[in-house]
């Protein structure tokens, strides 16, 4: 199972992955449209940072009453059917981690989907606090 794995220790706050992220997604700089979310905390330096861990049972699959979650066979990574999604956001309350996000007058859910299998987020990212990693 190939999933990202953050050490949050090593985030500056540069916000690089989140910013890429966004206008992979959205195609502009609204940082509301990334799938990853960096907060930053200016007093310690030890930023937190909300990911799709890519579970290898996960809650927002058990929640969907659609079935509209699925694996993606190439990347691994757990992605949303958006012509069977009904925007009922059991997804996104499922989610353990705070992961699955939605935005916009439309409510449709997002997640990370690894894009597909080479997220834009580890590249972007100087400090290695974001890498890709295979978990067999």
């Amino acid at each position: 199972m190939t999933r990202l794995k953050v050490r949050a220790s090593l985030c500056t706050g540069c916000l690089n992955c989140q910013t890429v992220c966004a206008l992979l997604r959205g195609g502009r700089q609204d940082r509301s449209a990334s799938a990853i979310r960096v907060e930053l905390e200016f007093f310690s330096g030890l930023n937190s940072i909300t990911f799709c861990r890519q579970c290898e049972k996960p809650e927002c699959l058990k929640a969907c009453p659609v079935n509209a979650i699925f694996k993606d066979k190439n990347s691994g990574a757990w992605k949303i059917n958006y012509s069977l999604c009904v925007k009922c956001g059991s997804c996104v309350a499922a989610c353990p981690f705070g992961a699955v996000f939605s935005r916009g007058a439309e409510r449709f859910p997002f997640k990370c989907d690894l894009c597909g299998g080479q997220p834009a987020c580890a590249e972007a990212c100087a400090f290695n606090a974001i890498t890709l990693e295979d978990h067999r």
